[in-house]
């Protein structure tokens, strides 16, 4: 968790930087700020028409700030960090993300191949798989949120599966049953992926695993998942 304030803090550095650097260079912004600022101080000293001057002043910063969209960027990412800061487990309702989002099959009849669609929450909270009889490949993506992939309720077919997983923040446990093969493709800005019991600690890096019995095993899965911030955990259960 520290490690993800420590990345909050210096992105807000970073587009505080870059906002001051694009008001500077950019005539449209700069303008409307100096001039806004001058009405502010003949608001602030003077005593004539002062509240028309500081009314001006005002509107002419805030256009000014407002009208350049890397704030909006810095606003946004900001929300994200306050909003963290509720993520208890008292603040499920409050805070989408700290919703748990579990991913299990389970068997009706067989139906044909007619191809499907189906729309996914930008945040946690879904249950996929529910009805289906034989396993199908999954493709997810979402916004933040943890989610839990669990295959001990169905039968894996000969050969490959597939699981893809895009998020932008949260965490996520993928459990595989013992005897089958595990490729892991894993990419994290930052973030800790678990395998075998082992943790390692990502900062922009990617890394590719195979299980000790991925070559032999007559069922094997691709996990591949691309993360923002957030942790991966595989475990043979």
């Amino acid at each position: 968790m520290h490690r993800r304030w420590q990345l909050f803090w210096l992105i807000e550095c970073g587009l505080l930087i870059l906002l001051g650097f694009q008001t500077v260079t950019n005539p449209s912004s700069l303008t409307p700020l100096l001039v806004g600022s001058l009405a502010l101080v003949l608001g602030l000293k003077g005593h004539f028409w002062r509240t028309f001057w500081l009314t001006l002043g005002a509107v002419l910063i805030v256009v000014a700030v407002f009208s350049n969209p890397t704030v909006w960027v810095i606003l946004f990412i900001g929300l994200i960090g306050l909003l963290s800061v509720f993520s208890g487990k008292q603040h499920d309702r409050i805070v989408p993300w700290a919703k748990k989002q579990y991913v299990a099959v389970r068997a009706t009849e067989s139906t044909l191949k007619g191809g499907t669609r189906r729309r996914h929450p930008w945040f946690g909270d879904e249950t996929i798989g529910q009805n289906v009889y034989e396993w199908d490949d999954i493709n997810l993506t979402l916004a933040a949120g943890d989610t839990i992939v669990d295959l001990g309720n169905t039968l894996l077919p000969q050969g490959d599966s597939t699981i893809v997983i895009r998020k932008g923040f949260g965490k996520t446990r993928v459990l595989v049953p013992v005897g089958v093969g595990i490729l892991v493709d894993h990419s994290a800005v930052m973030g800790d992926l678990t395998l075998d019991g082992v943790e390692l600690s990502l900062h922009n890096e990617c890394v590719k695993h195979y299980s000790q019995d991925y070559d032999t095993a007559a069922r094997r899965v691709h996990i591949i998942t691309n993360v923002l911030v957030g942790d991966l955990e595989v475990l043979s259960v």
